[in-house]
């Protein structure tokens, strides 16, 4: 697949709408997230699926991803052990999520996924802009356990 054929089939005006920031910096994220990991399948297939997302897409996407923000704000005001059942639920949406409109994402995956959340300040933000301060150690723990949880 080239590189435009994995282009969202959004307007430029409908990806400034539904990605905020992000759209303006679009093609620098598409160069490393090629750079990073353009030869996985995990790579392919969301380069596919996102291809044929159009605007009612993309807000189904972000409407769910705030609904798992949400869900992880109100756990940790409330003083929710990461460790504990309702944290490891979020966790597991949280997978599902990008299982859904992204990519496949085994609960090993994710673990090694939420390595980036604690080390990559640029994930960092992506996860406490809209959570809170700490949640991407709070996420990495419950992600964790929830991976130990599936495997018995």
């Amino acid at each position: 697949m080239t590189r435009r054929e994995q282009r969202s089939p959004l307007s430029a005006d409908d990806k400034r709408e539904v990605w905020g920031g992000f759209a303006d910096r679009e093609e620098e994220y598409l160069d490393e997230v090629e750079q990073r990991w353009g030869g996985s399948e995990a790579y392919a297939e969301s380069a596919r699926r996102v291809a044929g997302y159009g605007r009612a897409d993309w807000e189904r996407i972000n409407r769910d991803n705030a609904a798992i923000e949400a869900r992880i704000r109100e756990l940790m005001a409330a003083g929710a052990d990461p460790r504990g059942t309702a944290a490891m639920d979020v966790a597991e949406a949280s997978r599902l999520h990008v299982s859904r409109w992204f990519y496949p994402m085994d609960h090993e995956f994710h673990v090694n996924k939420s390595e980036l959340y604690v080390r990559d300040e640029r994930f960092r933000r992506g996860i406490e802009e809209n959570t809170a301060p700490g949640a991407a150690e709070w996420l990495r723990a419950a992600i964790v356990a929830n991976a130990e949880r599936v495997r018995g």
